[in-house]
């Protein structure tokens, strides 16, 4: 059995509603870009049906929410090990060449 890491992306909301006393009533939910959160677990979890993890994992994402903010689930990646990073200096300069 070994750790694993999901990587859940979901649709971050800012509510707009507020006013001088703080949130109104009715929500005004605006899309503001996505979020992401990660979970760390047993290989094992994958037996469980893909249904069910999404399940898990949407209610997991909404919990997060407030009233000044919400999280809607959107989709998750297995991550089997933590990635190679490359060298940015490297990166800036192969950038840099590119638009000679």
């Amino acid at each position: 059995m070994s750790k694993i890491k999901i990587i859940i992306s979901s649709q971050y909301w800012e509510n707009y509603a507020v006013g001088p006393d703080g949130f109104d009533e009715v929500p005004y939910w605006k899309p503001k870009g996505g979020a992401e959160f990660s979970v760390e677990v047993d290989s094992d979890v994958l037996l469980a049906g893909e249904e069910q993890i999404e399940k898990v994992l949407s209610k997991m994402v909404e919990e997060q929410s407030n009233e000044a903010c919400k999280y809607e689930y959107r989709s998750y990646e297995i991550w089997w090990g933590e990635p190679t990073p490359l060298d940015s200096k490297e990166f800036q300069s192969k950038l840099e060449k590119e638009y000679e």
